[in-house]
């Protein structure tokens, strides 16, 4: 595995520090990378002193219907919000939809099951990390983006990617045309049952946000 990862520096002079979380070898697992039979992904956290119900700005209405941090989960008893201790590995069932708060603008789909467990920073002061691991996809096996009302929870847009006959390698540019088709058309978020209007959505990767998706953001 460690053989399809590199680095500027030779070999012998990184390898006392060769682990996923060093600076040189976490760059490649920043989006999502796949190994071997596993897809692998490493976030960099909030400090563990930031306090978990910190409010980001954004609209008053949004703020108030969300909570401001944390993975959350939709399920047949509404939205929750997902608790997992530090060092405690946690699962994500596949065809689960979950929503990290201002990290990515969609509720996700995936059918395969997703492994996480939160590692501390060295200190207080510095950040955490987040290690993810799934399987490859098989033939079949799709990525979803849906947008589900906030108040009644209806369905109000899906983009559908066949990553196991695909490819992950198709995950992010699916990702973009999935957020731009739901965003260009503002009755996507209008949610046609109960009238509610909903935020717009958002990429993973805020380098690339526009206008719209930068307030999205900060809304949720």
């Amino acid at each position: 595995m460690y053989a399809n990862v590199l680095v500027k520096e030779p070999l012998e002079k990184v390898m006392e520090d060769w682990d996923y979380l060093h600076e040189r070898v976490l760059s490649h697992f920043a989006t999502f990378e796949p190994m071997g039979q596993n897809i692998y992904g490493v976030r960099r956290g909030r400090p563990q002193n930031r306090p978990s119900d910190e409010v980001l700005p954004g609209p008053a209405s949004y703020v108030q219907k969300r909570p401001s941090y944390g993975t959350l989960i939709l399920g047949p008893g509404g939205v929750t919000v997902k608790q997992s201790a530090e060092l405690e590995i946690s699962i994500t069932p596949g065809g689960l939809p979950h929503h990290t708060a201002h990290s990515f603008g969609y509720w996700h789909i995936n059918d395969m099951d997703e492994l996480s467990i939160r590692l501390p920073g060295a200190t207080p002061d510095q950040p955490g990390s987040l290690l993810l691991v799934m399987g490859v996809p098989k033939p079949g096996e799709t990525d979803r983006w849906a947008w589900y009302c906030d108040e009644c929870h209806t369905l109000l847009f899906e983009h559908v990617y066949q990553t196991g006959a695909l490819g992950f390698n198709g995950f992010w540019k699916a990702e973009r045309e999935a957020v731009a088709a739901y965003n260009a058309d503002s009755k996507n978020q209008q949610c046609p049952e109960c009238g509610d209007l909903n935020p717009k959505g958002y990429c993973w990767n805020p380098a690339k946000d526009t206008a719209d998706e930068q307030r999205a953001r900060a809304a949720w």
